[in-house]
């Protein structure tokens, strides 16, 4: 068994040696080669021609990239500088406006503390007619009427009352207060205007007529706030009563 192991590998060395001693054999080998060292030498030119190329390229870029950093070093160094200025304007600027607004305050308290007398009594004089509206009973109502309605259990009442006079009053002395407060600023104090604001106070005696409902005796009831007047009226009242007070300021400085 064993000699016929050894006769077939023998036999098959053999026929190796002689494949690849063959001619046939030799020149593929050699045409391989041929291809192999081609390609190797078309590798080896292409690595040349990039780093030539790369060579140029990088030189080329490198000077582009120096240029734009100097660019960019300028322009960084002028913002810099542009910041740097903004920055002390905006601090010369807010000690100026602070300094102004002191000094303007300075000047007012001068004109303030050498302010007319007659501007603080003025004053004084308004405020004593406002602790006089705001007294209990300055608010008057007349002529009461009820009207009852059974199908809707309410009763709708109608009566007189100068509660308006008294709002504009109210308002007319606090509109006056600080136009005198105003006045202490001006240089100089026209008295007649102090006498015709005094003048001008609204009469109370002004009635103006108002219903409101209210649920009859035993039914569920309304809630009170609803016979108050709305925001907006009251707003309205107001600005009517400061248009009177210009056009009354108006006519008696004319």
């Amino acid at each position: 068994m064993k000699n016929w192991l050894k006769e077939g590998e023998s036999k098959l060395e053999k026929l190796l040696e002689k494949i690849e001693n063959h001619p046939l054999t030799r020149q593929i080998q050699a045409d391989e080669a041929a291809e192999t060292l081609t390609a190797r030498k078309q590798a080896a030119g292409q690595i040349e021609t990039l780093r030539k190329e790369q060579a140029e390229t990088i030189t080329r870029l490198q000077a582009v990239a120096a240029e734009k950093e100097q660019i960019y070093l300028q322009a960084k160094a002028a913002f810099e500088i542009a910041g740097a200025a903004w920055n002390r304007a905006r601090g010369e600027l807010r000690a100026e406006n602070t300094e102004l607004d002191r000094q303007i305050r300075i000047q007012s308290e001068v004109l303030i503390e050498s302010a007319d007398q007659a501007l603080d009594e003025g004053i004084q004089f308004f405020r004593d007619q406002l602790d006089e509206l705001r007294k209990p009973g300055r608010i008057e109502s007349r002529g009461r009427s009820a009207e009852r309605n059974i199908f809707t259990e309410k009763i709708k009442i109608t009566s007189e009352s100068n509660n308006g006079a008294v709002l504009d009053a109210i308002n007319y002395c606090r509109a006056a207060i600080d136009r005198l407060e105003m006045l202490k600023l001006e240089p100089a104090l026209d008295l007649k205007e102090i006498e015709a604001m005094k003048s001008g106070i609204p009469k109370l005696d002004v009635f103006s007529e108002f219903s409101g409902e209210k649920p009859m005796p035993g039914s569920k009831g309304v809630n009170p706030l609803q016979l108050a007047k709305s925001e907006d009226q009251q707003a309205w009242e107001i600005g009517k009563i400061n248009e009177k007070f210009k056009k009354i300021m108006r006519r008696k400085t004319a």
